[in-house]
């Protein structure tokens, strides 16, 4: 799992969809600020991992519904 800080303390913010069987949840660390990506993959026996994400990334996300969304995670998540 990956962490912005040494004080993760992970605040919910939305819900960010789904796509190649991963859940996406935004969210920002209450300690230092960070935005973060939360994946959750079924096929996985752990409890997910973070990933630090700009306030780019964030406000192009924030703008996106439905399938927009779904297509904009999936092609974020190829390319990590």
């Amino acid at each position: 799992m990956k962490t912005c800080c040494d004080d993760l303390k992970w605040e919910f913010i939305q819900d960010a969809h789904h796509a190649r069987g991963c859940e996406f949840t935004y969210g920002k660390c209450a300690h230092c600020g960070s935005h973060l990506i939360h994946m959750f993959h079924t096929a996985a026996v752990n409890d997910g991992y973070y990933e630090i994400v700009s306030q780019d990334f964030i406000t192009q996300m924030m703008k996106l519904e439905g399938a927009e969304l779904k297509q904009y995670m999936k092609q974020w998540y190829d390319d990590l």
